[in-house]
Formats: structure tokens, C-alpha cells, sequence
């Protein structure tokens, strides 16, 4: 039996150790802006430019487990994120199914995230900064028309399978079947609108900036990273502008996705094991001129070739089904238990490819700094997707505007407003905390949230955080560099 799986959703909360653009950097999360600000090992994959200046005398600079989530939810409330998305034990009812398709019909799920298991960076006058990081990067993105959503809650009780047969084959009751004409079934036709995209990669980024030119108060700076990349998923489902499927997926076992078919290079086990490997780099570039700072940087130039557990999407006609959809609201765990078959004549949904080369979601960052008074900086950054329809890219450009204040050496306090990237507007806010900090050693801990307006709000909230436990800086350089003073 030829079947086509309606959801990938089981995917993405099985890797959560996965933030907004500021990747999963804890103490530029709340501040709205980081381009221009972000310094030592933290700036790679912003703008590595920055390796030139640091914010103190200290030369040494190193960090782990530095993480950051968001979820953004226009279907499920904040109360229902909390409580319910990742409960089931939840029994829904029919009404309660009907309602949950009707929520997810054209609406947006988005989460990102990133995890820094380890940065380290290393500041001279005279020969630049080197820093080293090794972080696992993930976004998803899911908007489902009426049917796909329909097909995820209710199974056969959806409209479009209208004909209903007793099941005697299997464990199910009831097999659902569509009386639609033929020529209507396509799945581009029956998902036209749906957009579901997602990637999990790790990357392995090595950065070099340095001072370039310095004359007056004039300075500039440059810099570059490059990266090798080893992925664990990537998925992709949408229609292009003539209306084609465009489908691909290439997922770790660990989630479980069974395609009926066999891959041409499969990848098994219980644990995240790589299915593509890539190449990447960064670029940038930052001028100071006395108390301000303009930055400019393309990141995430490069690409993914994804090999392992390698399918691409097939237009097949949509035909029945086999389940009355799901019970709870975890998607992420039971989308794939959702299944529709294909017609008897049609070819398999996924066809197994050899490789894949898919672009890494390259974006452009501009931001730029201004140093108000010793305690306060304010700042504000742009950050503009690139290039085609492309797994992990945000939608639209985003803007933020924010400050930092530094009321004493031990504690700073960071406030901004974000809005783009069909995310709405939101309002982050960030605290760290100094318990050492002079001239030999610094210690950073903090804690930040991407919207403040969703501790007030139970819609559309955008659930999020970021924190940092373990940052340190030491070992003072011969002749500062230093910009900006804590």
C-alpha cells in the first residue's frame, strides 16, 4: 500500500535542544540588536568583523551551553503551549478535533532555536581574533491549508473523504474514500497553500577578524567564518509559483519517519546521526567612528548536501485514508501516525534520490551602535532573508530597535522591540549578571525572553527564552583594544 505521509511534525521538539536572529547568544537576545555589538565567540555567524574590538582587556574568552528557543503560535494559545501541546494524556473530542483543524487551517507554527555547546575565542592587537564554536542550529515553519489540517485532527471524518467502508485488513475500524474527481486530487491541488519547512544542522565555525585600517577616530574592521556542517534533518513542502509540488526530505532515524520505500543511502539507529554534510561562510565588516559603530554582514553563504534518507515529493492523487486523526494536540509526536493513501495506479509519494544540494538560508544583517552615556548603548539592527523559497529562512525582513543599561559593573539590563518576518511585534528584555568582573576575570550568567507582551496575552504569543550559565572571559591582552567599557 502506497501511503503519503501528511506531517513531519513529529519532527522538530525530538531535537529542541535547539532563537531569534541573535542565534542563542543570551545576552544580545534581549536587546533587539546584536550586529554591531556582539564580540569573542558570540559573533560568528552575525558578523565575525567584531573579532577585532572587544569590550574589555581581557583576551581570552570562553563559553558552554549557551541556549536559546522560541515558539511562535497563531493556532494554539499561550495556555495551550504550556499545557496541552506536549500532553497526551488530552483525549479530544470530535468537537474538539473540528475545532483543532479549523485553528491550524492558514495559520503559522514557527519555532527556532540554537544550542552553543562550546565557543572560545582568543583577541590581539596586532594579529586580530580567533574564535572557534560548535552550535546546533533549527527552525521550523508550518502554515496548513483547511485540508491538511483536516486530514491531521479528523482523518476520515475530514469532508474530503466523504465515503466511509468497515476496515477488515487491519487494526483500524474504518477506511475513509473521496468521491473528489480525479483530476482534483493531485496533493498540490488538495494542499495547495500549505508551507511546511524545517532544518537541524550542526556547525563547526571558525572566525578571524581584525582591525584593517585605523586613522583618526576613525577604525575598520573585517572578518570571515567558515564552516563545515553536518545535518540531521531537512524537509521541505510547498507549491511554486506554476503551482508544482516541490517535496524533499532527508531525516535522522531518530525520528522515526517510515517513507515505505528504501532509501538509496539509508541511515539507521536510535540516536541523531548525520544524513547530509555542507559548507558555509560568513562575511563582515564594522566601522567606529568615536561612540558609533556601523556593521554590514552576509552570513550563511554556502550549502547542505543531503544524501542519507534522501526522498523527493511525488504528485500523486490523494485517495483515503486509514485514521480518524489524532487524539491530543502533539503534533510533533503523532503528526506521522496521520496517513493518506495514495491512488491504486500512482506511483509511491517519496521517490529516493541520490543527493541533494539545498542552499543554507543566507540573510543579510545591518545594525549599528551608539554609545549614549558610560552605563547606556543603544542600537538597532535589520536582518533580510536572501534568496528563493529555502528550509530555515525567515519570510520577511526583520527590524529591532533596543538599549543596554549597565547600572553597576555586576549586573546589565537589556530592552528592545522586534517586529517582521510575519512574527508580529514583540518586545524582548534580558538581565545578566556579573558575579566576577575586573580586570583579570569576568563571569556572565543572564536570562532573556524574545516578547514580554506574551506574559500579558494568552494569543498569538511567542513563547521563548534564552540563558547562559557558564561565560567567562580572562587573561589580559599586552595593548587594549577596548571599545566599550563594562
Amino acid at each position: 500500500m502506497k501511503k503519503l505521509y501528511c506531517s513531519i511534525f513529529s519532527v522538530l521538539f525530538l531535537s529542541c535542544t535547539f532563537a531569534q536572529t541573535e542565534i542563542s547568544s543570551f545576552n544580545a537576545a534581549g536587546a533587539g540588536y546584536s550586529t554591531a555589538s556582539l564580540n569573542d565567540y558570540q559573533c560568528l555567524g552575525i558578523n565575525p568583523a567584531n573579532l577585532g574590538w572587544t569590550p574589555n582587556d581581557h583576551s581570552w574568552n570562553l563559553g558552554f551551553f549557551e541556549v536559546a528557543l522560541s515558539i511562535y503560535s497563531e493556532p494554539l494559545t499561550k495556555k495551550q503551549i504550556y499545557h496541552d501541546l506536549f500532553n497526551e494524556k488530552i483525549k479530544l473530542s470530535y468537537q474538539e478535533k473540528k475545532k483543532a483543524a479549523a485553528d491550524f487551517t492558514d495559520t503559522r507554527l514557527w519555532a527556532q532555536g540554537a544550542v552553543t555547546w562550546f565557543g572560545i575565542s582568543f583577541q590581539n592587537e596586532n594579529v586580530g581574533g580567533f574564535a572557534f564554536c560548535i552550535r546546533d542550529r533549527g527552525l521550523w515553519n508550518s502554515v496548513l491549508n483547511q485540508n491538511a489540517a483536516e486530514f491531521l485532527f479528523q482523518g476520515y471524518n475530514a469532508p474530503y473523504f466523504d465515503i466511509h467502508v468497515p476496515d477488515t485488513t487491519s487494526e483500524t475500524d474504518t477506511i475513509g474514500y473521496t468521491s473528489v474527481p480525479f483530476d482534483e486530487t493531485r496533493a498540490s491541488a488538495v494542499y495547495k497553500g500549505t508551507d511546511l519547512d524545517f532544518i537541524w544542522y550542526r556547525e563547526y565555525n571558525l572566525g578571524y577578524g581584525r582591525k584593517i585600517i585605523e586613522k583618526n577616530d576613525w577604525t575598520w574592521y573585517l572578518g570571515i567564518g567558515l564552516k563545515y556542517l553536518t545535518g540531521y534533518a531537512g524537509n521541505q513542502y510547498y507549491q511554486d509559483s506554476r503551482d508544482s509540488l516541490v517535496a524533499f526530505s532527508s531525516l535522522s532515524p531518530i525520528f522515526e519517519v517510515d517513507y515505505v520505500a528504501d532509501p538509496l543511502h539509508p541511515v539507521t539507529g536510535n540516536w541523531p546521526k548525520k544524513t547530509g554534510t555542507g559548507f558555509g561562510f560568513d562575511i563582515g565588516t564594522t566601522v567606529k567612528y568615536k561612540d558609533l559603530k556601523v556593521s554590514l554582514a552576509v552570513n550563511d553563504i554556502g550549502h547542505i548536501k543531503w544524501t542519507g534518507n534522501l526522498f523527493e515529493g511525488y504528485d500523486v492523487h490523494i485517495y483515503s485514508i486509514e485514521t480518524n486523526g489524532m487524539n491530543n494536540y502533539n503534533v510533533f509526536s503523532q503528526g506521522q501516525l496521520i496517513v493518506a493513501d495514495n491512488a491504486p495506479e500512482d506511483p509511491n509519494q517519496w521517490i529516493a534520490l541520490d543527493s541533494k544540494k539545498v542552499k543554507l538560508p543566507m540573510n543579510l544583517r545591518a545594525g549599528a551602535t551608539y554609545r549614549v552615556t558610560e552605563q547606556i548603548e543603544a542600537g538597532a539592527d535589520l536582518y533580510v532573508p536572501l534568496g528563493g523559497e529555502i528550509p530555515g529562512k525567515y519570510e520577511k525582513a526583520l527590524f529591532g530597535i533596543g538599549a543596554t543599561y549597565n547600572p553597576s559593573n555586576y549586573v546589565q539590563l537589556n530592552l528592545g522591540i522586534v517586529t517582521g518576518g510575519k512574527l508580529g511585534t514583540h518586545i524582548p528584555f534580558g538581565v545578566s549578571f556579573f558575579p566576577i568582573n575586573n580586570d583579570a576575570t569576568m563571569w556572565q550568567i543572564g536570562l532573556a525572553v524574545h516578547d514580554l507582551t506574551t506574559l500579558f496575552k494568552q494569543n498569538d504569543p511567542m513563547v521563548s527564552f534564552a540563558f547562559g550559565f557558564l561565560r567567562f572571559s580572562f587573561g589580559q591582552k599586552e595593548t587594549a583594544t577596548r571599545y566599550l567599557e563594562r
